[in-house]
């Protein structure tokens, strides 16, 4: 059996459980809304993962981990406030003559 198999068929059955009118198509779990007056499916894959990694992993700052963070010699960040240039605004006030607002 592959790895990960029975984890798989649990974690189905509970999607499938979860979504009414949900189905399996080949190896997809199918997943049926309503948007905009149409149906549409949203296609649901289970694969197992090679490697187990931590949550948030992905966004950590990389280097070595420390449980001990100092805010306290953190700068604050200053605040600008980004003015349109002259160019920016006439480009808008043509683009509002140009569609009549």
């Amino acid at each position: 059996m592959a790895r990960g198999a029975v984890s798989k068929t649990k974690a189905t059955e509970m999607i499938l459980k979860a979504f009414p009118g949900s189905f399996t198509y080949d190896k997809e779990i199918r997943l049926p809304f309503q948007e905009d007056g149409e149906e549409i499916q949203l296609k649901c894959v289970l694969t197992c993962a090679k490697v187990n990694v931590e949550p948030n992993g992905d966004v950590a700052i990389p280097g070595e981990v420390s449980a001990d963070i100092n805010f306290e010699d953190s700068k604050p960040i200053e605040q600008k406030v980004v003015e349109p240039t002259q160019e920016e605004k006439d480009n808008v006030k043509k683009l509002m003559e140009t569609f009549g607002l």
